[in-house]
């Protein structure tokens, strides 16, 4: 197979993907990992001769200047399951596939943080910790069941079906609000679909699960957090730009919220010195909450086989962008008649 993928990784584990794909006959060229701007040259010298990019892209991104450029790529493959580095219109306005890591390993793993997590704040815990930590046994904040309590979960993809059919059997109650959603995909998860006003207004504990966009930046903000419960915990595993995190830090100090977790941060790797990071009622990690050995044992394996099966003209086993299948079609037949 005399093809070339351009590859550029956050990290070496994702570069485990290269092996396979040498073997197969593919010529791999790595942009340089301090590489973080696109120059004129840059682009020049790598899209040209990219018939599939592959890897995280740090810093650098896909946009469309360099997918335009890239006029013998067929798809592009992100390693992990987010696409937010990806012009993904522009890959669909050019006929390009986008393949990501949509393992069950991924969103599976990430439900089962999602339901970790909530039981984890509403059992009070990062208060207990705090609590032995600064050297007092008891009393200390007892913290509520789960049992009675109403999730509400906004987006209800993958990881939020996972959710709330794992909640099933807790006797607790989960809502949602996703404006691409049917009441009956809803219900048939265990959910009921509401707005997101009334999400707010009615839940115990509140999950963001949305992909960033216009639509979505700064959707849990302070006006946001002014209509939850007060004494309700927050969580964040979707985005980070999703929640002001200023807005949600105010409400934690002024007590109107118990307590949050956050695993993804509006600026990412988050700063050492970032106020939640160490406050006593936030669980706090950086954007690998739902990882796994298991995980990372596929990540590379589906990196590559996507990759593979793109190049031969075989769906990738996870297409972020089916609707452009049919383009995609034609720009294969317009490239193999070249």
């Amino acid at each position: 197979m005399s093809f070339t993928v351009v590859a550029s990784f956050a990290s070496p584990a994702h570069a485990a993907a290269i092996a396979p794909l040498d073997a197969a006959g593919c010529t791999i060229r790595q942009i340089p990992a301090e590489v973080r701007v696109w120059t004129p040259e840059l682009v020049a010298e790598y899209a040209p001769i990219a018939d599939a990019w592959l890897g995280t892209f740090p810093g650098l991104k896909l946009p469309r200047a360099v997918l335009e450029r890239s006029e013998r790529a067929r798809l592009v493959v992100s390693s992990i399951i987010g696409t937010d580095f990806i012009d993904v219109t522009a890959a669909s306005d050019l006929g390009i596939l986008v393949a990501h890591g949509a393992m069950p390993e991924n969103f599976e793993g990430m439900a089962e943080a999602g339901v970790m997590l909530i039981a984890a704040l509403r059992k009070s815990l990062p208060v207990k910790q705090a609590t032995l930590a600064g050297g007092r046994w008891k009393p200390v904040e007892a913290g509520h069941m789960v049992k009675g309590a109403i999730i509400g979960i906004i987006g209800f993809g993958r990881i939020g079906q996972g959710i709330a059919r794992r909640l099933q059997g807790w006797d607790c109650s989960v809502i949602t609000h996703d404006p691409y959603l049917s009441v009956e995909v809803a219900a048939g998860a265990g959910a009921e679909l509401v707005p997101l006003e009334d999400l707010l207004e009615r839940s115990d504990v509140v999950l963001t699960l949305t992909t960033l966009s216009d639509e979505t930046r700064h959707m849990i903000d302070e006006a946001a957090i002014a209509r939850m419960k007060p004494g309700a915990y927050l969580i964040n595993i979707g985005r980070g730009g999703c929640v002001d995190e200023a807005a949600l830090l105010a409400a934690l100090d002024e007590g109107r919220l118990a307590g949050a977790a956050i695993d993804t941060w509006e600026s990412e790797p988050v700063a050492t010195d970032h106020p939640l990071l160490r406050h006593p009622r936030v669980i706090a990690t950086g954007h690998v909450i739902g990882h796994s050995e298991e995980l990372y044992g596929r990540i590379p394996e589906v990196a590559a086989e996507n990759v593979l099966r793109g190049l031969r003209g075989q769906e990738p086993l996870y297409v972020r962008n089916p609707e452009a299948i049919p383009a995609w079609r034609d720009r294969l037949a317009r490239l193999a008649a070249a």
